[in-house]
């Protein structure tokens, strides 16, 4: 017969694994991979469930008993939640800089000048949408997503459930991290940057030597073609940069874990 005691036993493990739960889906909504659209809310939702369950079954003797207080759950969801969001931000800090790379090349080459007219288009970077996909591809070659369920089972373990301590080290690996996808997406994007100005400044040349050319259209095909060709060209690199910077944004990523510590400064 279940007695009272075995009943709250259970009511804090459930509790346990539904801020276990939270904490998954808040890597959900901005890790790689289960952030995109494409992949159904259900799935999602099932996968988050079956992770919740490994974990909370894994971790069964480490939990603390959490005791039923309305006001003092909402407190932990939303620490979960913020707790998995931040997860799953230092997991993508590689897809937003060749989305980034890709914006800047479109902007170059002339396929986003319409939003030069109207800043509400919501025209997409075409280039920032090949190089993420192929940023996606670099991510499971090299098994990013074992590395993202291994920094959610290691978050489990370093951040209590009860508590969690935003210090100064925090603070200071996002901003690096910040920094970090802005310097990686000029990067990414400089073989066709420097290839845009070189055809540029061939332009402009030209346009003294032959001033009745028309150099005004013949810069848009220059520009696409030469473009489209060094992007080519460059994914070897583009791979090569994309793999170096995700083993770095992996080691990042277990480092702003650890830094949530209580305790840690």
């Amino acid at each position: 017969m279940v007695d009272d005691s075995s009943i709250v036993f259970f009511m804090g493990k459930f509790i346990v694994g539904m801020l276990i739960f939270v904490r998954v889906t808040g890597m959900m909504a901005s890790a790689p991979v289960f952030r995109s659209p494409a992949v159904p809310v259900l799935t999602k939702v099932m996968f988050a469930v079956i992770l919740s369950i490994i974990i909370n079954t894994a971790l069964w003797e480490e939990h603390p008993t959490i005791e039923f207080h309305p006001w003092l759950l909402v407190l932990l969801v939303f620490k979960e939640f913020f707790v998995g969001l931040l997860i799953g931000f230092a997991a993508n800090g590689v897809f937003y800089a060749a989305n980034m790379a890709g914006g800047i090349v479109d902007m170059d080459m002339g396929f986003q000048t319409a939003t030069l007219f109207d800043r509400d288009n919501m025209t997409p970077t075409l280039i920032g949408q090949l190089k993420e996909f192929a940023a996606l591809m670099v991510f499971f070659i090299i098994d990013g997503h074992h590395h993202l369920i291994e920094g959610m089972f290691l978050s489990v373990k370093a951040i209590p459930l009860t508590t969690m301590e935003i210090t100064s080290s925090t603070l200071t690996l996002l901003i690096k991290m910040a920094t970090t996808v802005l310097i990686l997406a000029v990067k990414m994007a400089a073989p066709v940057l420097i290839a845009l100005f070189l055809t540029n400044l061939s332009l402009a040349l030209l346009a003294r030597v032959a001033p009745q050319t028309n150099i005004f259209i013949l810069s848009f095909q220059m520009k696409v073609a030469v473009g489209l060709l060094v992007l080519l060209g460059s994914i070897p690199l583009f791979v090569l940069v994309a793999k170096w910077a995700m083993g770095s944004f992996q080691n990042d990523l277990y480092t702003v874990i650890m830094s949530l510590y209580p305790g840690r400064v």
